[in-house]
């Protein structure tokens, strides 16, 4: 099985995924957008128990602005964003740039109403979230 391996800018925290994600996509919301400082997000999710911290848990900083929905990790020591900690959905999303050896294969766009980069590229522009992860399933076009 293979085992993917990321980390934070300075190395402090280092997390392993096993398996392929179970979802790949560009996510376009706000809370994306403040805690990243870029337009458009490209995340990666596995199941929370497919993912684990190799070094440096206790340097994980988590915050939660969306009323519980995510929970944004961060390393304390150099302020890297790593993901969030998804509870209501049972998955973890690491920021796919951050995952060595992934080759990022997006199936959709989420949250495609907050977008600030429209992205034609032929891609399901949901407009909140699929309705399995308590979106409305809505679509939006290009």
């Amino acid at each position: 099985m293979t085992v993917y391996h990321a980390q934070c800018s300075c190395g402090t925290v280092r997390i392993e995924a096993e398996g392929e994600p179970v979802v790949q996509c560009y996510c376009h919301c706000t809370t994306c957008r403040g805690f990243t400082g870029a337009p458009v997000n490209a995340v990666a999710l596995w199941p929370r128990d497919k993912v684990r911290f190799v070094s440096g848990e206790a340097d994980v900083r988590r915050f939660c602005r969306d009323g519980g929905r995510a929970e944004r990790m961060t390393c304390a020591r150099c302020g890297g964003c790593l993901g969030a900690d998804l509870p209501y959905t049972g998955l973890i999303d690491l920021f796919a740039g951050l995952v060595r050896g992934l080759e990022f294969r997006p199936t959709a766009h989420f949250n495609y109403e907050n977008t600030v980069l429209p992205i034609r590229d032929g891609l399901p522009k949901f407009r909140d979230m699929p309705e399995q992860s308590g979106g409305s399933g809505e679509l939006m076009t290009e």
